[in-house]
């Protein structure tokens, strides 16, 4: 069975490795909840085992503090920094996923 990989910034590792980070938001990138692969890419591809367990349909605009630490931010300033970072021309009416996921060892 070939298990989907959902793609992460290696900056991100060691969130998710911790469990500080169980979300993720993505903007116009499908995800299905089920078995996935975390991939991490960096110079030297890190990939480990997860599931997405739900998938919450928002906007940018509505996106809370709580949304912000369950992604492993300090606070709503730094996910919407980390936001427009990896997705320039993202709007507060944008309409984003909450991927709530989580290793599996």
């Amino acid at each position: 069975m070939n298990v989907p990989s959902l793609y992460f910034h290696p900056d991100y590792l060691d969130a998710v490795r911790t469990g500080r980070k169980t979300t993720t938001v993505r903007f116009r990138d499908p995800v299905e909840v089920g078995p996935v692969s975390l991939v991490f890419e960096a110079d030297e591809e890190v990939a480990l085992p997860g599931v997405v367990t739900r998938l919450t349909e928002t906007t940018v605009g509505r996106l809370s503090e709580a949304d912000a630490v369950a992604d492993g931010f300090r606070d709503l300033a730094e996910l919407h920094d980390r936001l427009r970072y990896h997705y320039p021309d993202i709007e507060p009416t944008d309409h984003i996923t909450v991927v709530h996921f989580r290793q599996v060892t």
